[in-house]
């Protein structure tokens, strides 16, 4: 399963580039400034690069100059996403110089996106041996945050509850998906079987006590699976 990190500060574009990744079966990481950007192609190593280039506190073209100019991380093909409109004929040119395998404008239709991003990977085949994902980074959405050190659930940076390992384990799934996660797919994560769906239905139970009452932020049942809604 190839690795895509999407670095954009927009959160429907998140939401749009993500959902239709996920859906492919790609693992699908997301960054919201330059600077976090950049800090995770360090850490994930991923095989591919989504990047915007009108970013907060680092901007695009910073991030991808910087990505090429670091050896460990040179050979990390990225796919530049920009809206910018009149000047984005001219920056192309500068954008390739710099090293993108892809220059695309916004807006970009979901499915020619993961065409561009599969003909991409076969163009830059994933390097085998590469680090996994740490397991130690926290995990965010909206105001819900999941700290692995110590598996907390934390709501607006306040500390809500600490978790078991499988309310843990469905709590981080479900941040890290942009959309509905498939039940089979939860089952996976958490280490079922397929004929246990009961189990996984008891686990949601406590993590949505966990959650408490508070509507904006609950575990809802889909027609997949289940969302995080944060």
């Amino acid at each position: 399963m190839a690795r895509i990190l999407c670095i954009e500060d927009d959160e429907t574009v998140q939401h749009l580039f993500g959902r239709a990744l996920f859906r492919e079966g790609f693992e699908v990481h997301y960054a919201w400034n330059g600077q976090e950007g950049y800090e995770k192609v360090l850490t994930l190593a991923p095989d591919l690069v989504l990047l915007d280039l009108m970013l907060p506190v680092m901007n695009g073209v910073e991030v991808l100059r910087k990505v090429k100019e670091n050896r460990r991380t040179q050979a990390i093909p990225v796919i530049v996403v920009t809206a910018y409109g009149d000047e984005a004929d001219m920056l192309m040119h500068s954008i390739t110089a710099l090293g993108a395998a892809r220059y695309l404008r916004k807006p970009v239709d979901a499915r020619d996106l993961v065409r561009q991003v599969k003909q991409v990977l076969a163009e830059f085949p994933p390097v085998k041996g590469r680090p996994a994902a740490p397991e130690q980074l926290e995990v965010r959405k909206g105001c819900l945050r999941a700290d692995p050190r110590f598996r907390t659930l934390l709501i607006d940076d306040r500390l809500a509850a600490t978790l078991p390992e499988k309310e843990f384990a469905l709590l981080r799934c479900l941040l890290e998906s942009p959309g509905s996660v498939a039940t089979e797919r939860l089952l996976e994560r958490l280490g079922y079987e397929p004929r246990q769906g009961d189990a996984l239905k008891q686990v949601v139970h406590r993590l949505r006590e966990a959650l408490g009452p508070d509507e904006s932020r609950r575990v809802t049942t889909t027609s997949e699976g289940y969302e995080l809604i944060g």
